[in-house]
């Protein structure tokens, strides 16, 4: 069942960045502070979160910093992306990226079923991210090592 979506405030984007990807989050490309983000909120009923999703656009291009949806397959990430897209488009973005790291397949598979293509690996790219993050582990899901991120993009 949908939710509503709507703005996500800064001290949401913070609140949630700290307890579920640490501050800051780190991309292929630079790091980001929830400050340096906008982005859009899924709540159920209640008003209890369900889903964020945050972007930074530089001209005519952006960038999705973040996706979480807090109970994966019940289609918050597809709802906010929807709406994270549709939002860029609006405001004249014609190239969305986005980046996941190696060990994350079901994220891969989510993107490019949206139409997101691979455009670059970052081979070792963790290791930049550890060097401002050192309580990332090794090793990730499924106990696989967690050492590159893969970046896709889309055209708008």
């Amino acid at each position: 069942m949908a939710g509503r979506i709507e703005p996500a405030p800064t001290p949401l984007i913070e609140a949630l960045w700290r307890e579920r990807w640490g501050i800051p989050v780190v991309t292929p490309e630079r790091e980001y502070r929830p400050e340096d983000v906008e982005g859009r909120v899924e709540r159920d009923g209640e008003g209890s979160v369900r889903g964020l999703v945050t972007w930074a656009i530089e001209g005519t291009r952006a960038e999705i910093v973040s996706l979480e949806a807090m109970e994966p397959g019940r289609g918050s990430g597809s709802r906010l992306m929807d709406a994270a897209e549709a939002e860029l488009w609006r405001r004249g973005v014609t190239a969305v990226h986005v980046a996941t790291t190696n060990d994350n397949p079901r994220a891969l598979a989510f993107y490019v079923r949206r139409g997101y293509r691979l455009v670059r690996l970052h081979l070792d790219g963790m290791e930049r991210v550890r060097r401002l993050k050192p309580d990332v582990p090794a090793v990730g899901n499924d106990g696989i090592p967690l050492r590159d991120m893969w970046e896709l993009e889309k055209g708008l």
